[in-house]
């Protein structure tokens, strides 16, 4: 996709990673010239409805917690061949897992700005009635603000809205 136009609206600049279900890209909007992440579903996926579905699904729940520390989705979309996608802030940073792993073990007081920050979005989610479901060290992401780590929690692509006073809590984990 590295060349490729999406919606007429963001260029593919380049390859980021992958995922289980998807390819990121950096891109930039044609339009206002921002630089946006976008996760492509992988082509053995397009016509899968049910990974359709839950592509949406992180996109609606992600946008709709507008937390400060949870990553802001911003369109949803499909390419010219079929494959549904969804665009994102692009984080300049790296995930709390590659930190980890260049870093171990962190000073006590950088683990708990992290975790203060995590459990910040992770309350924020729990507000509105959405479980992540799959926090762990690759979907915590850093950037750096000033001199200081700055969280945002990604892929909420197994997440799980609860209705107030519906199911139990508990058994969206399961």
């Amino acid at each position: 996709l590295v060349g490729a136009s999406l919606a007429g609206r963001y260029l593919i600049v380049r390859r980021i990673g992958e995922g289980g279900m998807g390819a990121v890209y950096e891109a930039k909007h044609t339009v206002i010239g921002k630089r946006v992440a976008v996760k492509v579903l992988l082509e053995k996926f397009h016509s899968n409805r049910d990974l359709v579905a839950r592509l949406l699904q992180e996109a609606r729940l992600a946008s709709s917690i507008g937390h400060e520390n949870i990553v802001d989705v911003t369109d949803f979309g499909t390419t010219d061949d079929g494959r549904s996608f969804v665009v994102m802030e692009f984080l300049d940073g790296e995930p709390l897992a590659q930190l980890v792993m260049r870093e171990a073990p962190l000073p006590v007081e950088r683990s708990l700005r992290i975790a203060r920050q995590v459990a910040s979005a992770l309350g924020a989610a729990h507000a509105k009635g959405i479980y992540h479901r799959d926090v762990k060290p690759e979907n915590v992401y850093l950037v750096r603000r000033g001199d200081a780590d700055f969280v945002k929690v990604v892929d909420f692509g197994i997440s799980k809205a609860v209705k107030q006073g519906g199911e139990d809590p508990a058994e969206s984990y399961r």
